[in-house]
This record gives C-alpha cells, structure tokens and sequence, in this order.
C-alpha cells in the first residue's frame, strides 16, 4: 500500500522513530510488513525527489 512504502522509506533513516497509526488489526499487520518492503535506490531517488526535505525549520501542523 502507498502507507507501506511511506512507512518503509521512513524507516530505512538511522536516528527516525516512525509512529503510523493503526485503527484496527490488519493495518497493524500492514504496518508490521513494511519491514519486509526492500526499496531500490530507484525507488528511494524517486521518493526523495517527490519529497525533499525542507529547506528551513518549521513546526508539525496539529489538527
């Protein structure tokens, strides 16, 4: 699921703590096989052109 990749490209940052949200049993399992999820460096090229880090500090939006 996109939420996999996200969770897996998250988590392949030494010093990053990911904390995905789990409303119900199979989206722990889902989260749970995120592990399993091997990126290429295509793949991670790919995501972090998507999603460059921010160029300045900014807060976490709270809703």
């Amino acid at each position: 699921t996109p939420a996999q990749i996200a969770l897996a490209w998250v988590m392949r940052q030494d010093g990053v703590i990911a904390i995905p949200k789990a409303g119900s049993q199979e989206h722990v399992r889902q989260n749970v096989a995120a592990l399993d999820i091997k990126l290429t460096p295509q793949d991670i090229a790919d995501l972090d052109r998507a999603f460059p880090p921010p160029k300045r500090k900014r807060g976490l939006e709270m809703i």
